[in-house]
């Protein structure tokens, strides 16, 4: 597949979308442009900083103006656009191919991010996680991936809202007799687990592309043991994506992933863990 991604200066949103659908598609051909870029302007260090932090090295690290992108742009598959309005540019090229725009992918506005360029480093962060969220989703829907059972995303709005959204994961696997996952490698539940008297059954993140989808019953959490830095480059790598999908071909799948923010930062986990859901629950006390 040959997919173009787009944002307004190809300065943060559009080579770090290249550089996630580069590390989980390798197999495809991908560039980048903006559709005011102008062609020769250095990727920012911060955001080139944290994607190499993140295992997706940008490989693009200067702008693209539009117009020398053209070709790649009128031969594509598909291509993502990181603001709606942006889809002028690209149509007026003469592009009539398949274009999926970030505001349009998943329904929550949250989800849609804003360029990143001038924030604070955790701000920065988050919306370049909402980023690769977006931009595996759009891809993985274009090469239609699919899953058997549904995939069901609880996410705790902040910290004080985790046991909230722990006993809501439960009751929703209960009632769709899933699988239930704690996707907050940053820092494990384990307080919020043993006061809903739940079974902790451990999985390695570092091995989950070997790991036995053994079941596990109703009382039981698949869990990490351990706290994890940068779980970021781990839910942008294809192991993660594809354990997710092995799991769903079995049976439903209810995953409760980290705070959209702590009591200091604003987190980029939550987005980067959930963009396979089917369905999305946001508990805020």
């Amino acid at each position: 597949m040959r997919i173009v991604t787009v944002c307004r200066m190809n300065q943060a949103r559009s080579p770090f979308a290249q550089a996630v659908l580069e590390r989980n598609f390798p197999e495809d051909h991908i560039s980048s442009t903006g559709v005011v870029a102008v062609g020769g302007f250095s990727v920012p260090d911060a955001v080139r900083e944290t994607a190499s932090r993140w295992g997706v090295p940008i490989t693009q690290i200067q702008s693209r103006a539009l117009s020398d992108v053209a070709p790649e742009i009128m031969s594509a598959d598909l291509v993502i656009t990181a603001e709606k309005s942006q889809i002028n540019a690209i149509r007026n090229l003469g592009y009539k191919g398949l274009i999926r725009n970030y505001e349009e992918i998943v329904e929550d506005p949250d989800f849609v991010p804003m360029d990143p360029v001038g924030l604070i480093p955790d701000a920065m962060s988050r919306e370049l996680g909402k980023v690769g969220a977006l931009t595996l989703r759009a891809a993985i829907e274009a090469k239609g991936f699919e899953h058997q059972n549904n995939i069901h995303v609880v996410i705790p709005h902040g910290v004080s809202d985790m046991a909230l959204a722990l006993a809501n994961a439960q009751m929703s696997r209960l009632a769709e007799n899933a699988i239930l996952i704690d996707c907050d490698l940053r820092a494990p539940l384990i307080h919020e687990i043993e006061d809903l008297g739940l079974e902790r059954f451990f999985f390695d993140i570092d091995q989950i592309d070997s790991m036995d989808l053994t079941p596990i019953t109703s009382q039981q959490i698949l869990t990490h043991p351990r706290q994890v830095d940068f779980p970021e480059k781990y839910f942008l790598s294809p192991a993660w994506r594809e354990w997710i999908q092995r799991l769903a071909d079995r049976s439903p799948v209810v995953l409760i992933t980290a705070p959209r923010h702590s009591q200091a930062r604003r987190l980029a986990d939550s987005y980067l863990a959930s963009y396979m859901a089917d369905e999305f629950s946001v508990i805020s006390a």
